[in-house]
């Protein structure tokens, strides 16, 4: 790299991105220049390919009139909204003594949170709000790893403690987190059912790998699922599910203790914000888990291990992360709302942000 190059690229720069001036739903969701400071320490500067939305996107734009009303998840105004994306390092800041200098100017990377946000041309992030990504993911793809992936890697391997031969429902598998929650449970030899809500997710989780797919919108279909991959005359203690991964549990969790084997766990990874009436006694008779997923609570030791586990299984080629729709920049507001309303009437894969082809 040259000087110029170099004082250039540790100079604040400006870049298109989306701003948001004021909390609401997509109207607020504007874009325009932002500045970009240099990376200080410990920081790295992101030239940005693709950035991934994820409904908690959403929350944070809707501020206090949203689910993280009241919490240190609403930033202050103003603010570029995102958490992942996917790019290439175009500077690095100095290493303080605990900074590890794993990153150089060139390198492709994923990122999974950042100082400045990632729906935008550049971002600023901590060094370890980014990771190595493998060249045989694209970065399109790679702007699908940091909630989704990690989020299903956390549900089914840190909070739902799967293991190999158990057998899974991930109830909304055609999603972002679901899809990646497939394929993650099936490299490591669980049997999984999905369910999904449209042909086009039905497909998307048998590409995923799943063992059997059902139609979440069909009646019966959970004692369906359950029939599946119970063995004939199995007592009722082992029919059903070890893990089920929920991602609607307001609208879910009731029905889900019904197709649990005997100390089963339900792993909660979505929910709106209501209160629901369920039965305590019915995880009684088999001893049943309700667990809780958030991903933001993770310590920094369950972060590491996620991304070195995520890396491995992407390189092996047993996660490659599903895109479902492209958009550009200019389109940001729209890639808001189908990530929660699907204009197709059901998820299948991610949403992102293309702001630049390999």
């Amino acid at each position: 790299m040259s000087s110029d190059t170099t004082t250039t690229a540790m100079s604040a720069l400006v870049a298109q991105g989306v701003v948001c001036t004021s909390y609401g739903g997509p109207e607020v969701i504007k874009v325009q220049q932002v500045n970009i400071p240099p990376p200080g320490v410990d920081e790295v500067r992101v030239r940005i390919g693709a950035a991934g939305i994820n409904p908690s996107d959403t929350y944070v734009v809707l501020g206090p009139q949203g689910p993280y009303a009241g919490t240190k998840l609403v930033p202050p105004l103003p603010f570029t909204p995102g958490k992942d994306a996917a790019g290439v390092v175009e500077a690095v800041g100095a290493m303080s003594a605990t900074g590890t200098p794993t990153l150089s100017v060139g390198d492709r990377v994923y990122i999974c949170g950042s100082i400045t946000g990632t729906q935008a041309e550049v971002a600023l992030c901590k060094i370890n709000q980014v990771y190595p990504l493998p060249d045989n993911i694209t970065l399109q793809q790679g702007a699908c790893i940091g909630v989704p992936c990690a989020t299903a890697y956390k549900a089914l391997v840190q909070r739902g403690a799967a293991k190999s031969g158990e057998t899974v429902l991930v109830h909304g598998a055609s999603g972002a987190v679901g899809l990646a929650a497939v394929q993650l449970a099936v490299s490591m030899g669980c049997k999984v059912v999905g369910t999904a809500g449209t042909p086009e997710g039905e497909e998307a989780v048998r590409q995923a790998g799943a063992n059997a797919v059902v139609n979440h919108k069909q009646e019966g279909y959970l004692q369906a699922a359950k029939s599946i991959l119970t063995p004939p005359g199995a007592a009722n203690e082992e029919a059903g599910f070890d893990l089920c991964l929920e991602m609607m549990a307001s609208a879910n969790l009731a029905n889900d203790l019904t197709v649990m084997k005997r100390h089963g766990r339900v792993a909660i990874i979505g929910s709106k914000a209501v209160p629901i009436a369920i039965n305590p006694r019915a995880t009684m008779p088999l001893e049943l888990d309700i667990r809780g997923v958030f991903l933001g609570n993770s310590t920094p030791d369950e972060i590491t291990e996620i991304h070195r586990q995520l890396y491995k299984a992407m390189e092996c080629g047993y996660l490659k992360p599903v895109v479902g729709m492209e958009l550009p920049l200019e389109e940001a507001a729209k890639a808001h709302v189908e990530v929660m309303t699907p204009s197709s009437g059901g998820a299948a894969g991610n949403i992102v942000i293309k702001l630049k082809g390999e």
